[in-house]
């Protein structure tokens, strides 16, 4: 593996946690705040290597400047991505996304440079996303999630937030 398949920056790490508050605590402590969280959303319709799976998660995102950092905890035993890193691991950082407007053509190009899609879904119809992975990766996974006009605006929220928190402000988003 020479060349990339994957256009533009790495946008955002996921790191998968077994206790989000936790982690976002440890973040805090490293000025990365403020975070906007989702709390206990069924993922609805994913496939997990082939397979349906509609796993329990709650995620946080915050901006460390550019940089967006995802936590991902998962509340069940659904077999998915996140539990399966969580139960190798035992957590750590699992990801790194590219933000694309054409999930379909950028997964289909991996696919054909050999990498493997190892989870996907298309978060209720909302934002069509692609976990893959290569035996050659340096990183667990390679996330493609789709550039739209709700995930740009999420995005730019989280980040102008970011921006302007100090320490001392919630280290949560309203």
């Amino acid at each position: 593996m020479t060349t990339s398949v994957f256009p533009g920056p790495i946008r955002q790490f996921g790191f998968i946690v077994p206790d989000l508050d936790a982690a976002i605590g440890q973040w805090v402590c490293l000025g990365v705040a403020p975070w906007l969280v989702l709390r206990e959303m069924v993922m609805e319709g994913c496939r997990y290597r082939g397979e349906l799976s509609e796993p329990t998660i709650s995620i946080a995102l915050a901006n460390s400047g550019a940089m967006q950092i995802e936590l991902i905890q998962q509340h069940d035993g659904t077999a998915s991505i996140y539990r399966e890193f969580m139960d190798a691991t035992g957590g750590g950082i699992n990801q790194v996304a590219h933000w694309v407007e054409d999930v379909p053509a950028v997964r289909d190009a991996a696919l054909a440079a050999g990498w493997t899609e190892v989870w996907s879904g298309d978060g209720g119809g909302q934002t069509p996303f692609s976990y893959l992975e290569h035996p050659s990766s340096p990183f667990a996974v390679v996330e493609l999630m789709e550039l739209n006009d709700s995930t740009r605006s999420m995005g730019e929220a989280v980040r102008a937030a970011a921006e302007a928190w100090t320490p001392g402000q919630p280290i949560y988003m309203n």
